[in-house]
């Protein structure tokens, strides 16, 4: 049978080409996948993993990573900061039948009109140096102690006056300070998700857009732990990043003498549309013309 018997257009998108662009993507916009504090956009040497750029992107001064502001340590009142990065170093999307990933056991085979999806994360964490953790220490001691039991009971206005209406807070504040980092304590995880495609009409349009089945993170201890950042890195795909992920079949207007308009929508007759199989994503599409 051949691939428009039961429609009137047919589209597919091989997982070899998706993967393609996807790496030229990561080495020609590396700070959409790499993200850090200006302590490391600074000094490329406390990444978790070396950042493969192209020379185009040395060429134009492009940024090789995108600047987040450092993470507060609970308790300082975001007085004291810590520099971190967060890096995807690796992507990979195979439709079915499976031959690019080899999924972990959790996930078993790859069900028929599916996709999986692979991915890396490499996450790296100042931990100060212990001497000078202790000279920080002593530092807020010294700033603190003399009048933190004494502001805490009785607080007082910047005249100086005890109030009341303001209980419980130190009469000073140090500005933020982040602690400067020699080199960054890193991870890596591998983590693998298993969906499929369907298509829906919203605002009028037809789009073909993922969905989430399951989600794996590999030898992550303890269980529980291992369970509630995969419920977050589960939302932060469903929530974040799928409804980005978008395809649109969208209505073509033949304006060669405003004659006629042609309208794309989903061939009804299919028995699966989008299909995922032979590697590819498919869609059969029918014509209306006006």
């Amino acid at each position: 049978m051949a691939l428009t018997d039961l429609s009137d257009l047919y589209g597919a998108i091989n997982e070899e080409g998706i993967n393609r662009v996807v790496r030229h993507l990561m080495r020609l916009r590396p700070s959409l996948f790499n993200y850090g504090t200006e302590a490391v956009a600074s000094n490329l040497e406390l990444l978790c993993q070396p950042i493969d750029a192209d020379p185009m992107v040395f060429a134009r001064n492009n940024p090789l990573i995108t600047i987040e502001s450092p993470l507060p340590v609970l308790g300082t009142d975001g007085v004291v900061n810590l520099n971190y990065c967060v890096q995807l170093t690796d992507f990979k999307i195979d439709f079915h039948p499976s031959n690019s990933i080899d999924l972990p056991p959790e996930l078993s085979l790859l069900p028929e009109q599916h996709f999986a999806l692979s991915a890396r994360a490499c996450v790296g964490l100042d931990c100060p140096d212990p001497k000078f953790m202790q000279q920080l220490e002593n530092a807020l001691d010294q700033l603190y102690a003399p009048t933190f039991i004494d502001d805490f009971i009785n607080p007082k206005d910047a005249a100086g006056h005890t109030s009341s209406n303001n209980p419980g807070k130190p009469g000073r504040k140090p500005p933020p300070f982040t602690i400067p980092t020699r080199k960054l304590k890193c991870f890596c995880l591998e983590v693998y998700v298993i969906g499929h495609m369907e298509i829906s009409k919203t605002n009028g349009r037809f789009l073909i857009k993922p969905k989430l089945d399951k989600i794996e993170i590999v030898d992550l201890r303890p269980q529980e732990m291992e369970d509630m950042i995969e419920c977050y890195v589960a939302s932060v795909i469903r929530l974040g990043l799928l409804p980005r992920i978008q395809i649109a079949l969208e209505k073509i207007v033949f304006d060669q003498m405003k004659i006629v308009t042609v309208t794309l929508k989903p061939a009804a007759g299919v028995p699966h549309n989008p299909s995922i199989e032979k590697d590819e994503l498919r869609a059969y599409i029918n014509m209306e013309v006006a």
